[in-house]
């Protein structure tokens, strides 16, 4: 078993390209979390080598998607690359799953809740093909059947215990969500709740900090803040709240919410930087996503 590095950046990728035993398999088995899985499908699309993937965690869709996220050797984000195909298999133990840190779970469940709103917002007023509402139809009720069944799944999680409750959401978490990525436009199932994470992790030392799924947790709440959803919003704040999940600037480690924080201004040029925002309803800018990070930041303040 090799090691992927400890990122997926595509220096790390090239390494393993130079092994003797990458090279001469007839397939490659990538086995971890989300870095390790998407290093694992980047080299398997540039070698053209079937892969299936053993997820160890519950912290996003990686193991399912032909999307993998590239970073900087820094840590920041790089870009979204896309594979040819998808895994041909993903295979998902429960037990393996349990024994795998409780953050990563929760940080999961925060990664999984964003798929909904952000593929409904983005796809607003799109005319979708039949592949591409195929794959929204399937994610359009995800983010309320994880509220209905988190809190039971985290007490099964803690108590080490394989229920329905704690399948569906580790489901929802890998499988559900990583499906609509294989079926719609990469362009249809990202907005600003990803953006915001892609942003961040600019600044190092909130990169460092925060996991994935903890990063994008704020981020839904400023897509809903941002697009007036104001009773999504406040299930995702309780939820948010109930996993110590950030629902303000200071919980993700900014400490004014104006263009005059430098660490703010970063994140919001880097959120508007890729293509996560590239079909929207409406023109978003930066202007706006301050003033949906203000208004939230007043909400925060009224609870």
């Amino acid at each position: 078993m090799l090691n992927y590095g400890e990122n997926s950046t595509f220096e790390n990728v090239n390494i393993l390209k130079e092994k003797t035993a990458v090279m001469e398999a007839d397939m490659i088995c990538a086995v971890g979390g989300g870095r390790s899985l998407d290093t694992s499908k980047v080299l398997a699309h540039m070698i053209n080598k079937p892969i299936f993937t053993f997820p160890t965690l519950a912290s996003n869709c990686a193991a399912v998607t032909c999307l993998s996220v590239v970073y900087y050797n820094d840590g920041s984000f790089r870009e979204m690359f896309s594979e040819k195909k998808p895994p041909l298999h993903t295979f998902i133990n429960t037990d393996v799953i349990l024994n795998s840190p409780e953050n990563y779970f929760i940080a999961g469940i925060g990664d999984a809740l964003s798929k909904q709103y952000e593929a409904l917002f983005s796809t607003r007023n799109e005319n979708l093909n039949y592949r591409n509402f195929l794959g929204i139809e399937i994610i359009k009720n995800c983010s309320n059947d994880i509220l209905k069944y988190y809190s039971e799944a985290v007490n099964d999680f803690r108590n080490k215990k394989v229920t329905d409750a704690l399948n569906r959401v580790i489901l929802h978490i890998i499988y559900t969500t990583g499906l609509t990525s294989v079926m719609v436009r990469d362009d249809y199932h990202i907005s600003l709740a990803h953006g915001m994470y892609n942003g961040l992790t600019k600044v190092k030392r909130i990169g460092e900090k925060l996991l994935h799924g903890e990063l994008v947790s704020y981020g839904i709440l400023l897509l809903l803040t941002m697009d007036k959803q104001y009773e999504a919003r406040e299930d995702i704040f309780k939820f948010n709240k109930s996993m110590s999940l950030p629902t303000c600037i200071k919980d993700i480690g900014i400490s004014k919410a104006s263009l005059e924080d430098e660490d703010l201004n970063t994140a919001l040029d880097g959120a508007l930087a890729g293509k996560d925002l590239n079909i929207s309803p409406y023109k978003v800018d930066k202007e706006m996503i301050l003033k949906a990070i203000i208004d939230l930041e007043e909400f925060n303040n009224r609870q």
